[in-house]
């Protein structure tokens, strides 16, 4: 069973390429984190705070692609964790009604849903077993590193 969560905040640490994305379970609060790069930190936070690149990005393309031809991306699915490594399940809907499923990383998945507004879900097993219940602390939003969504 999926439970819809949300982007809880993106911590970037001095002494590591990996950054790490926390999801929050939206009705029992319950946190976990994905590791993540760089890049998809930069694009993510970007997205949160609504910045734009002189050129499109990545994922600013595929949200156009998606556009035009007429395809919503509903929600994505963090469906696993196997061995340390997430899995994610992006789903679609197109003009004709037709839906289709795409298999995806984590955190490309989460930046686009987040430029474009998409539900994000995570399988309770992945809730159960690794997240835990953490308080938001005043003032955490604007700390160096993190974005809070």
């Amino acid at each position: 069973m999926m439970k819809e969560v949300e982007l809880f905040r993106i911590v970037h640490s001095d002494q590591s390429a990996e950054c790490q994305m926390y999801l929050r379970d939206k009705e029992k609060g319950r946190v976990f984190p994905v590791i993540i790069a760089m890049n998809e930190m930069a694009e993510i936070h970007r997205k949160v705070h609504g910045v734009e690149t002189r050129r499109p990005m990545t994922h600013d393309i595929f949200a156009a692609l998606m556009k035009s031809t007429g395809v919503e991306l509903v929600s994505v699915e963090i469906t696993e964790l196997k061995d340390d490594v997430f899995y994610a399940r992006m789903n679609f809907r197109g003009e004709n009604g037709r839906s289709f499923q795409l298999d995806a990383r984590p955190s490309h998945a989460v930046a686009i849903a987040t430029g474009v507004g998409a539900r994000l879900l995570a399988s309770e097993t992945i809730l159960d077993e690794i997240g835990i219940v953490e308080e938001e602390q005043e003032g955490e939003a604007g700390e160096a590193g993190e974005a809070e969504g």
